[in-house]
């Protein structure tokens, strides 16, 4: 076909049409592409495809009945290459469901072990959350306990205070009793003088009125220790009520150390009963997590044991199937030359399009 210089061509293969160059000049022009492009199985180019498909054409407008042998033995390759294929997407399908599994498995797995090990942590923050709580507690007796040893050494400090004060005010009594005893006794020897000398009534008036000014005076020197005597009684006396309050609060003081202390042991005693319970359940959780890891790993290597038999036994399905294929191949190209040899034989669409 005659076409004119600058006219749009395109590929005459009729599955291409792809745009050609312009032809320049005279002489021969391309009606097929020359830029190396292939097409099928057999990588034919675009003058030898569209030649095979005219021959296929060809063969069908033939009013030539094909002999169904060669078809049927074409058909049986094909399925005997085709069964091995079928196997082997059932065994990977089986063996993808399989790991599908053996994982979902494995991570539901170290989900409850992860959980697990957040609950250990939860247990033990309580734990030390009431060894916290129970220090507190210490610490808050053993305040306790200090204050009241502060106050006991206190109200003994007043209590020896008091009794000094107690002795000081009796050795004042007895030294004010003995100069009484004294004044007495001036006294008596005043009245026998007195008696004795009563004839000297008169020279004796002015030592008399002495005698008597000094006793008023030893009177009022005696009701005044008298007053300080009762004062140094009445403040023994207070400090006799301070000492029993102060052994009081004392003893209230000694009963809360002893309730701070039995409070501190109880406290003590549940926190290391505490400790001890989540220590072991921390221990049995680590052996049961440690156990069933331990599960999971002979499970995963027994798996991956299992993977690596079926990968073995596909690949030699495989290459067993390669060589069928390879057989099955052979014997499609020496049925496809049979038929190709065969003048005006029509031939089924099925077996058409493989020669296309």
């Amino acid at each position: 076909m005659t076409e004119d210089a600058g006219q749009p061509r395109v590929c005459e293969y009729r599955r291409c049409g792809a745009p050609l160059p312009p032809a320049v000049g005279r002489g021969s022009r391309a009606r097929f592409c020359q830029d190396g492009k292939t097409w099928g199985r057999r990588n034919l180019t675009c003058r030898d495809a569209e030649a095979v498909l005219s021959d296929a054409e060809s063969l069908r407008e033939s009013d030539t009945e094909l002999d169904d042998t060669a078809v049927t033995a074409l058909a049986g390759q094909v399925d005997r290459v085709l069964e091995p294929a079928r196997g082997l997407v059932e065994t990977l399908t089986t063996l993808r469901h399989q790991l599908e599994a053996t994982t979902a498995t494995a991570l539901a797995e170290r989900d409850a072990a992860l959980a697990e090990a957040d609950d250990h942590r939860r247990q033990r923050g309580l734990a030390e959350a009431e060894a916290a709580q129970a220090r507190d507690v210490a610490d808050a007796a053993s305040r306790t306990a200090a204050d009241a040893v502060q106050e006991k050494a206190a109200a003994v400090q007043e209590r020896d205070e008091e009794r000094v004060a107690r002795r000081a005010a009796q050795q004042e009594q007895q030294r004010v009793e003995g100069h009484l005893a004294a004044v007495r006794d001036e006294l008596g020897r005043v009245a026998e003088r007195a008696d004795a000398t009563a004839t000297l009534a008169g020279e004796r008036a002015a030592v008399i009125a002495t005698l008597t000014a000094e006793l008023a005076a030893t009177r009022e020197t005696l009701g005044a220790e008298r007053d300080r005597g009762r004062d140094a009684e009445a403040r023994a006396e207070a400090a006799v009520r301070r000492l029993d309050a102060a052994e009081s609060r004392a003893d209230a003081a000694v009963a809360r150390l002893d309730a701070a202390h039995a409070e501190l042991t109880k406290a003590a005693t549940a926190h290391q009963a505490s400790l001890d319970q989540a220590h072991k359940d921390a221990e049995d959780r680590r052996a049961a997590f440690d156990r069933r890891l331990a599960e999971v790993q002979a499970a995963h290597e027994q798996t991956v044991r299992s993977m690596h038999e079926a990968t073995t036994n596909l690949n030699a399905e495989l290459r067993s199937s390669a060589g069928r294929a390879d057989n099955a191949e052979r014997a499609l190209t020496r049925a496809l030359a049979v038929l190709r040899e065969i003048p005006d034989a029509q031939l089924p669409e099925d077996v058409a399009a493989m020669l296309k």
